[in-house]
């Protein structure tokens, strides 16, 4: 004996009876049937590391990873929001295939790039399904303060010249 369902089948416990019949003779027996749901294809999306700094004009990078679940099998598309301006990101490989895997967003600065802590949001999409993950970049100057003047530098007097001559 052998027992199909489909996707419109309600999940739950059912109490299945079979009748044997031979003749004049008939026994039966009862048989518990567990529906579950289909599972449903998805994945989830994570980045490492969870923060990072860098110097105006200079670039960093973080690995988003999609791990998948009930049998996920299609593509990820990434993108990044919250970038400072003079800031861009790119993805690669974009998109990552075949339901699984890591990609690497690499983010430049310009020189012109505001400092400051910024949360950035990457958002990995395929088909209906949209899942985000944020790291944090901090952006630090790149300018650095040196002063114009040098500071003067006197040769140190020695002991015969402390001692005025006698005359």
């Amino acid at each position: 004996m052998s027992v199909a369902t489909n996707a419109s089948t309600p999940t739950g416990t059912y109490t299945v009876t079979i009748t044997g019949t031979s003749g004049s003779l008939t026994h039966t027996t009862t048989v518990t049937l567990v529906v579950n749901s289909a599972a449903t294809p998805n994945f989830s999306l994570s980045a490492t590391p969870s923060s990072q700094t860098v110097t105006q004009g200079n670039g960093t990078s973080y690995t988003a990873t999609v791990t998948p679940s009930g049998g996920f099998t299609g593509s990820v598309t990434l993108s990044a929001s919250g970038l400072p301006s003079g800031a861009s990101a790119t993805f690669s490989p974009n998109p990552i295939s075949g339901g699984s895997g890591n990609s690497t967003m690499s983010v430049t600065t310009t020189a012109s790039t505001p400092t400051g802590t910024y949360t950035l949001t990457i958002t990995g999409t395929s088909g209906s399904l949209m899942r985000s993950t944020t790291v944090t970049l901090v952006v630090n100057s790149g300018v650095r303060r040196v002063s114009p003047f040098r500071p003067l530098r006197l040769p140190r007097p020695s002991r015969e010249a402390a001692t005025p001559p006698i005359r």
